[in-house]
């Protein structure tokens, strides 16, 4: 059966708040207990940026790309085993993470709108499959999900495509509102974000990326680094179901709690890893203050759990380290083996390093890319 678009059901008036309540409640504990331990951290953008590149993995990977965060970390350093296969998918994980950068700059400045969303989709096509889709334009031809080309074997049908600009009017007003529970907002904007379909592509990953940004404009969290793809992936066929049944059946209670399950679950694997990172960022820096007896060899750390596959002129270039002093650090991590060389120097290209605890952490993985 096909579905199509919920004309004039959005927002939603028949919320069940009575079996919401309990949902959101844990939702909204988790998320504090995240936050707040987010603001202990010391330079907590380069600490946890490792995390923003698994969020733009995990959610290319729901739109079918194959690139895991080490596979980006491991292009990013300049590897040469990286499967060749494999480079346009890295470079849309690439992309994803710098159309956040360019929307959280934007929303510096304006309210989250469709001309933030428009800017972040057209960083997010570019150069990619998808790039003749007109990049950061709204879509003017219909459009359908389903198994092939043919609109009779559709799942869903969004609204036609002169309908779009009204619909993310709609849109734009309701996420602006700050009479709505910021939670329940984040919940019902996805869902209807995700039903109007208002580009020609990419439109998941650009729905996924406008959550942080909504939790963050309505200060739910003090930054935009709280990421759903993680759960949104193990969970893809629910997910993908809960959306349509939207439409289909006017779900919006269901989906609701399918979505603050998610935020509950994420924020507690998210404070998980976060802690993690900082206490091996702690251990990381003592040692080295410890060991190397250099003011300046502490300043590597930020830089290392910014960045945890690496060439070793980083040491150099970004850390500022003398030469001797770089050699000195590098020896000392890998005698720890809190670094390991995953690619010799070769030439005039420099070895490249890599940090395994924290991509354990962070990715939930123990074997690197090539390895």
């Amino acid at each position: 059966m096909t579905v199509r678009y919920h004309e004039g059901k959005f927002p939603p008036d028949n919320l069940d708040w009575r079996r919401i309540a309990p949902h959101l409640a844990r939702a909204s504990s988790e998320v504090a207990r995240y936050d707040s331990f987010l603001g202990v951290i010391p330079d907590r953008d380069l600490l946890l940026s490792p995390m923003l590149t698994a969020e733009a993995a995990n959610s290319s990977r729901i739109e079918g790309t194959r690139a895991t965060m080490s596979d980006v970390l491991a292009y990013e350093a300049g590897i040469t085993l990286i499967d060749p296969e494999k480079r346009n998918d890295i470079q849309e994980v690439l992309n994803y993470r710098n159309a956040i950068h360019v929307a959280e700059r934007m929303l510096q400045e304006l309210p989250l709108t469709g001309r933030v969303l428009r800017s972040a989709h057209e960083v997010l096509l570019q150069g990619v499959r998808g790039e003749m889709k007109s990049p950061g334009r709204y879509r003017t031809d219909k459009v359908w999900i389903g198994p092939n080309s043919d609109i009779t074997s559709a799942r869903y049908i969004p609204p036609d495509a002169n309908n779009v600009p009204d619909a993310m009017a709609r849109w734009e007003c309701y996420v602006n509102d700050d009479d709505v529970i910021p939670l329940i907002k984040a919940a019902v904007a996805h869902a209807e974000f995700e039903s109007i379909h208002p580009f020609a592509d990419g439109n998941g990953r650009i729905g996924r990326i406008a959550i942080p940004l909504m939790l963050e404009m309505d200060e739910v969290i003090s930054g935009p680094c709280f990421y759903l793809s993680e759960f949104f992936e193990h969970k893809n066929t629910e997910y993908q179901d809960r959306l349509l049944a939207v439409s289909e059946s006017n779900e919006w209670t269901e989906w609701c709690i399918f979505f603050l399950d998610a935020v509950a679950t994420q924020a507690k694997e998210n404070n998980r890893k976060a802690n993690g990172v900082y206490e091996l960022y702690k251990r990381v820096t003592e040692y080295l203050a410890n060991t190397v007896r250099s003011e300046n060899a502490v300043k590597i750390a930020p830089h290392l759990f910014s960045m945890p596959i690496f060439p070793t002129t980083i040491f150099t270039n970004y850390a500022g380290l003398t030469p001797t002093t770089a050699k000195r650090v590098i020896n000392a991590l890998k005698q720890e083996q809190i670094v390991i060389e995953i690619e010799p120097h070769r030439g005039s290209k420099p070895a490249v390093l890599a940090f395994p605890e924290l991509l354990e952490i962070v990715e939930n993985v123990s074997l690197l890319v090539g390895q």
